[in-house]
């Protein structure tokens, strides 16, 4: 899992799987705007003609200066997003989309599994997401951080 001490670290970095094969390069990370926990990287890769995919940070981590994601090539390249420019922020519904096709469970699913029993903040998280419904396509709980720049 990438923290927040580590943003400046995987700023512009190179990318890979697991696997050791090279995603692109990281041209910013998404946080949480309540929680402040890095969610997302966008990575893009000119040369290979990936515009741009968004992949989860939370079972990622940071091995000699590489951000390494526990994902298949395969996968990052057919993720929701990817060949569209969904923009510098994922709307919820975006977002919901990306965590079924990485079959991650969303942050706020796991700390509020008992009603109430999660931190203030991801209960305002869910108060959000619950005043958001019809809106989905239109709202976003993430903010863009490009550290170093």
């Amino acid at each position: 899992m990438i923290t927040q001490d580590q943003l400046e670290a995987i700023a512009g970095c190179a990318a890979y799987t697991d696997q050791g094969q090279r995603l692109g390069q990281v041209e910013y990370v998404l946080v949480d705007d309540t929680t402040g926990r890095p969610e997302w990287v966008r990575i893009t890769d000119r040369s290979s003609g990936l515009g741009g995919v968004f992949v989860p940070l939370r079972q990622a981590e940071l091995r000699d200066g590489r951000l390494v994601a526990p994902y298949p090539v395969a996968l990052i390249e057919q993720a929701p997003c990817a060949a569209l420019d969904c923009g510098n922020v994922l709307s919820v519904a975006e977002e919901e989309q990306l965590y079924g096709h990485y079959g991650v469970r969303d942050a706020r699913d796991e700390v509020n599994a008992e009603g109430g029993a999660g931190w203030g903040a991801m209960d305002r998280a869910q108060a959000i997401r619950e005043g958001t419904a019809g809106q989905e396509h239109a709202v976003s709980r993430l903010r863009p951080v490009q550290p170093g720049r």
